[in-house]
């Protein structure tokens, strides 16, 4: 399956972004949006201080910049921190809506093939993984990793994720990772714990973006515009032999990359209400305050002459689109779906479990509920970015303008 991704600075209502697009066989499949003035804070690490605890929601309130206070939701089973207590922390979700971003003092960084993080010593796995890939790969972390191979803790506590291209790597490639990764933590640690309050001292995605380290192993072709972030991007692919990544700096002066690329044709579409389907029916996309609502319509398709069989390959044909619109926009936290009613308990049960396979293709982490009585599907997606929407703001569904 081919995959490429498109990083290019683009105009929108007078503000300038920088907009990556992830494709899969020539679809969008993810966008991220940032404005120059205002980059993403997500993973950044920082030192803060404690402004106050909230013991009643078990929760502390940290400050992290003089213009920046960040939640700290707190471990049961720990002692609460006090009032001007510093800390490490990193932001694990970015602020939305009305929600300040939230920290975690559980410290992570990722590499192509691994996640290192503080806190927990032991092994995790991707949920796009296989059975028996993790256990393969369980195996080979006893080489590297102490606590896997029942050997002594690792004083500076670590634990480690494998991601997903972690199928295709070494054992020399993941023990050099975890060594790399293991050092540079508990380099991070060391010096925040000398810096002032309000220092940042580690800032996610600086040289080469997350997107790209996340599905390098993935990729044939990455396309920018952005000279410094093609000169990083290629020393990484050099450096972890991606030869089969053909990395491209776009240089033509008549026509910008974001036109080339349509650029505007898609942040339109996935701004849009309405999705249109194969069969003539469409999706209705509303992300209100409390949750997203999907409706699912038939179309002009709703004549006696069409039978319970039609409406379940409908919904069938829904299902996979919403889960692609949930990756696309960014959506996430409560998702209410509504099918084409269906009179067959049999046929419902199979469109969630047809729900449920295409959601696990998402990075993140997606979860197919249930079928309330009322026949509206309910689905959830871990919030950690803000909305595709939240990113970029002005008005809905406005053509964009230079």
């Amino acid at each position: 399956m081919s995959k490429k991704i498109v990083t290019a600075n683009m105009p929108i209502e007078g503000v300038l972004y920088r907009i990556r697009i992830l494709f899969e066989n020539e679809r969008p499949i993810e966008i991220e949006a940032q404005k120059q003035e205002e980059p993403s804070i997500l993973g950044n690490i920082y030192t803060g201080i404690i402004e106050k605890v909230a013991s009643g929601i078990r929760a502390a309130f940290v400050r992290i910049d003089k213009n920046l206070t960040c939640y700290l939701p707190l471990d049961a089973g720990c002692p609460p921190p006090h009032t001007g207590d510093e800390l490490l922390v990193q932001i694990s979700r970015e602020a939305q809506k009305t929600k300040l971003p939230t920290a975690t003092t559980e410290l992570s960084l990722s590499g192509t093939y691994l996640v290192v993080c503080s806190g927990k010593q032991k092994v995790s796995f991707s949920s796009r993984l296989k059975e028996e890939e993790k256990k393969r790969l369980e195996k080979m972390a006893g080489s590297f990793f102490p606590s896997a191979s029942g050997q002594q803790k690792d004083p500076f506590c670590c634990g480690i994720i494998f991601r997903t291209s972690a199928r295709e790597a070494s054992m020399e490639d993941l023990r050099e990772e975890y060594q790399q990764l293991q050092q540079k933590l508990e380099c991070i640690r060391n010096y925040g714990q000398m810096r002032t309050q309000g220092t940042c001292v580690y800032q996610a995605g600086a040289e080469v973006p997350e997107m790209v380290q996340r599905y390098g192993m993935e990729l044939s072709e990455y396309l920018t515009d952005v000279k410094e972030e093609f000169d990083s991007c290629q020393t990484y692919f050099r450096k972890n032999a991606f030869e089969h990544c053909r990395a491209t700096l776009f240089q033509d002066k008549l026509i910008p990359l974001y036109k080339q690329q349509n650029f505007d044709r898609i942040l339109n579409a996935a701004r849009s209400e309405r999705v249109a389907l194969p069969s003539g029916g469409f999706l209705v996309i509303q992300p209100t305050e409390a949750f997203v609502s999907i409706d699912v319509n038939s179309g002009k398709q709703l004549n006696g002459k069409y039978g319970k069989r039609f409406f379940y390959d409908v919904n069938c044909e829904a299902a996979k689109e919403i889960a692609a619109q949930l990756r696309l926009r960014g959506l996430s936290g409560l998702i209410l779906i509504d099918f084409i009613s269906m009179e067959d308990k049999l046929q419902e049960e199979q469109l969630l479990a047809e729900l449920q396979k295409y959601v696990r293709e998402d990075p993140i982490q997606t979860r197919v509920i249930d079928m309330t009585v009322m026949h509206i599907a309910e689905v959830t997606r871990q919030k950690k970015k803000r909305s595709l929407a939240e990113q970029i703001g002005g008005t809905k569904d406005a053509a964009w303008r230079e």
